[in-house]
């Protein structure tokens, strides 16, 4: 083999080991991307997301908030968040998913009076001013479900 041939075969190995070492960072595991925690005495799981999970899925999240109009500011008044936090499951319930931690969501039931064009007015659901999933809701119902979207 020639000088140049085995130059050539040189850089294409560490050019290999490069891509191998770029896959992990320091020799590391890499980071399961969702971690899904049971709730002592709850039907219900935690989803926690990796810092990367987070970022790839876009999670975004507002606050509920008192809903304008009749029964604000009353015993039993209603609150509002976007429709995008709501989630249906199998059998039709609706839910929204809750920060609950640093990268921790908890899904809660809600009960939707009405929905007015993007927001849905609830008769039941999280406090006041607790952070609500509006972007990547979806994915983290198919997480806690272990469903893939993969046949």
């Amino acid at each position: 083999m020639s000088a140049k041939n085995l130059a050539a075969l040189g850089l294409a190995a560490a050019a290999g080991l490069l891509v191998a070492a770029c896959g992990s960072a320091s020799g590391q595991a890499e980071q399961a991307p969702a971690t899904v925690k049971p709730i002592a005495g709850s039907r219900v799981a935690q989803v926690q997301l990796s810092a990367p999970a987070i970022h790839r899925l876009g999670i975004l999240t507002q606050p509920v908030r008192v809903a304008a109009g009749p029964g604000s500011g009353r015993v039993g008044h209603r609150t509002e968040i976007p429709y995008s936090a709501v989630v249906y499951d199998t059998d039709g319930s609706t839910w929204t998913y809750v920060a609950a931690a640093e990268r921790a969501f908890v899904r809660n039931r809600v009960s939707i009076a009405a929905i007015h064009g993007r927001t849905a007015i609830l008769t039941t659901g999280p406090a006041v001013g607790a952070q609500v999933v509006t972007v990547g809701a979806p994915e983290l119902l198919g997480t806690e479900y272990d469903i893939s979207g993969e046949e």
